[in-house]
């Protein structure tokens, strides 16, 4: 089941790194060259630094530059956004990867808030999927094709799965009660 779970994350990754390969502007955007804006949302994004490159390669087609002074400039406005600690909870509990662009004087405890947050979206995600599995096989309890065997195996089956996640939603509330001081912490930094 985790397995399963970290290898939908790998996809989901892959996935990502497979679409930024494509063009990330179009010729109207490279001619508009709006660099700071684009450098901003970047930024509130928490894009890498290879953002940057797929947008010179994706003007460079057009026969366009990039500013990326100006692109720079406006990826840190945006960075300054993007690295609240509040964020770091945000994007953790959504799911998102977060690749470690804030600045090293808060890098360590962004990070640390993001992956509690993570554990916590991680729990919520294996137990719907635990929860799913688990109905599954109570709904197949009812076939009627099924030897006594077959439904004693099932049985079996549906009360490990009823022990997991018993342990899961212990882990689910560690977590949370973890990532609840984690937030009264960050609120005392302000």
């Amino acid at each position: 089941m985790l397995a399963e779970l970290h290898m939908r994350h790998l996809l989901g990754i892959l996935s990502f790194i497979v679409l930024s390969g494509c063009a990330t502007l179009s010729q109207e955007e490279c001619v508009r060259g709006d660099w700071f804006g684009l450098g901003v949302n970047d930024g509130r994004t928490g894009e890498t630094m290879t953002r940057l490159d797929s947008h010179q390669k994706a003007c460079m087609e057009y026969g366009i530059a990039v500013n990326s002074e100006a692109y720079f400039a406006g990826r840190e406005q945006g960075l300054r956004e993007y690295c609240q600690l509040d964020n770091a909870f945000r994007i953790g509990l959504s799911g998102q990867p977060y690749h470690h662009v804030c600045p090293p004087s808060i890098d360590g405890l962004f990070t640390h808030y993001y992956s509690a947050a993570y554990f916590v979206y991680e729990d919520h995600a294996e137990l719907q999927a635990l929860d799913n599995e688990l109905s599954s096989k109570e709904n197949y309890l009812h076939d009627k094709k099924l030897t006594d065997k077959d439904r004693a195996r099932i049985r079996n089956e549906i009360s490990d799965l009823d022990r997991r996640r018993y342990r899961l939603r212990d882990d689910l509330y560690y977590h949370e009660r973890q990532l609840d001081d984690l937030r009264r912490e960050a609120n005392s930094y302000r």
